[in-house]
Order: structure tokens, then C-alpha cells, then sequence
């Protein structure tokens, strides 16, 4: 297999994936063919939402919320007040036109941007980390100061649900490339970890490269448990890809009842509910 030795200078540290990623989403959103691919949530995650904690939720923080695929059926089905914040400005955009006249937009703030201006902004019982937006953050370092850091907005018996991309069924080649290029000397930067992968996207007819860390169970377990976590819940995120899942009603009620028969691991992405400890 072929291995690209010159990869792109915006993913090779932290800084630059901020940079790649903000780019990359803002275009996504833009364009439109976000919500294309993905038109509604996963109603089995969605139910994992209310089953830990969200209908009872007074304060709910939607961190990488998106367009808001989310945070409105919380909005509209639970008396929560959102926080939604977003490193996409065109995703938040695209959420405020969607909460125009919604009679509920009393209900919900939204921040893009720098994730920095959340400090201080909230006492939340519930943070959202939905549909692996940590493993876009960058290296180990990154993901553990994110972590850390919504650990600190989070009242002490608050609850953390999140769901991040399964090691063992994602992107296989792309995880031998990684691999390879670590074991011949090649990997540079933030590929020199295990689990961080670059994989490449059309949008808007335009080729975009994405950052993404791929988690097993016991990787997801040791990044919470280091930021102060521990994990009370693990399910799989679904069985088939998301958007065939959300673009097919029959398809997605299908993967919700096959759910229980699958191990959490083995799930196209995993489920995790974490608390402070």
C-alpha cells in the first residue's frame, strides 16, 4: 500500500488541526452537505440522551453541537436550558437561523469559536460530547486538556455522555497507514500516536483531510479516568454508519433493536456515560 510521505502542514499539531478542523466544518456546514448526510439524529442515541439523564437535566451543555442536530429535540423535549457551543461559526449560524422563531430559543445560548469563552459560563449537570466530536480535537494532550476542561463546568454529581469512533470498525486502511509510517520512521507529530488517523473527504467538490483518534473501550476508559472520570454506561453507538442510519427511518429502527446484541466495542462508534470522581 502506498503511503503518503508529505502530508498536509495544517494537521500536524494541535494548532493546525484547531485551524483544518474549524476550516473543514465551516465549509461542511456551508455547503450544506452536512446536513445532507446526516438530516436527524440517531433516535437510539437520542434515547440514550433521555435514559442518563437528560430529561431531568436543568442544565445542558452541547459541546461540538453542530447545526444543532441535537440540541433541538432536547430544546423541544425537555425543559433544560442548552448551552451549544461549536468551533464552526458557519454551525452555529446555520443553528441560530434554525432557532428563528422556535418557541423555545429563550432556552438555549450559543457560542462559536474558541472554546476558552465557555470558561465560566455555566454549572452544567450534563455535558454532551456527541458523535466523536473529541476525537477531532487533536493528540492525547489536547483531548485530556478538553476533557479536564468540561470537567470543570460540570456540577460534582454531573454526568458527561459521549460517544467516540470504534477502533475496530473504522477505517482500516487509514489505521495501516498510521501504523506503517510509525514503524518505519515516518510518523511525524501527532501521527506518531497510536489511534490518530487522516482520512480524506469531497466536499463541496473539494478534497478535505480530517484528523480523527480512534478509541477502544479500554483507550476510551484511560483518557476519561486520567481527566477525572470514571464510566458508569457503555453501549454501541449503532451497528450500521450513521448516515445510513439517519437518512433511513427502517434502516435506523433496525440497528436500534440489533443494538443489545452487540458489544459495545464492536459498535460502529461507542457510548459512554462518565462522572466526576
Amino acid at each position: 500500500m502506498p503511503v503518503k510521505d508529505d502530508l498536509p502542514a495544517p494537521v500536524r499539531d494541535n494548532h493546525h488541526i484547531t485551524e483544518a478542523m474549524t476550516d473543514l466544518y465551516d465549509r461542511y456546514y456551508t455547503s450544506h452537505e452536512y446536513e445532507k448526510r446526516y438530516p436527524k439524529p440517531n433516535q437510539s442515541t437520542l434515547h440514550f440522551l433521555f435514559e442518563n439523564g437528560a430529561k431531568e437535566a436543568k442544565d445542558i451543555l452541547d459541546f461540538g453541537c453542530g447545526n444543532g442536530r441535537y440540541a433541538l429535540p432536547l430544546l423541544e423535549q425537555s425543559n433544560a436550558k442548552l448551552t451549544a457551543y461549536d468551533i464552526s461559526h458557519a454551525a452555529i449560524a446555520e443553528l441560530s437561523r434554525f432557532l428563528q422563531d422556535h418557541p423555545h430559543a429563550a432556552r438555549i445560548r450559543l457560542f462559536d469559536g474558541e472554546a476558552e469563552k465557555l470558561n465560566a459560563q455555566g454549572d452544567y449537570d450534563m455535558v454532551m460530547l456527541m458523535f466523536g466530536v473529541l476525537s477531532h480535537v487533536g493528540d492525547h494532550t489536547a483531548r485530556i486538556d478538553t476533557l479536564r476542561q468540561l470537567r470543570s463546568l460540570m456540577r460534582p454529581e454531573g454526568r458527561l455522555v459521549l460517544s467516540v469512533p470504534s477502533i475496530f470498525r473504522r477505517r482500516p486502511f487509514e489505521l495501516f497507514a498510521a501504523y506503517w509510517q510509525r514503524m518505519t520512521g515516518k510518523a511525524r507529530d501527532t501521527q506518531k500516536e497510536p489511534g490518530n488517523i487522516l482520512f480524506t473527504r469531497n466536499i463541496d467538490k473539494q478534497a478535505h483531510q480530517f484528523f480523527y483518534h480512534l478509541y477502544s473501550v479500554a483507550g476510551l476508559r484511560a483518557e476519561l479516568q486520567e481527566a477525572g472520570f470514571a464510566i458508569t454506561a457503555l453501549s454501541p453507538e449503532s451497528l450500521l454508519p450513521e448516515w445510513m442510519i439517519t437518512q433511513h427511518d427502517l434502516l435506523g429502527k433496525l440497528d436500534e433493536a440489533l443494538l443489545p446484541l452487540l458489544p459495545a466495542a464492536l459498535g460502529y462508534g461507542i457510548r459512554a456515560v462518565a462522572v466526576p470522581v
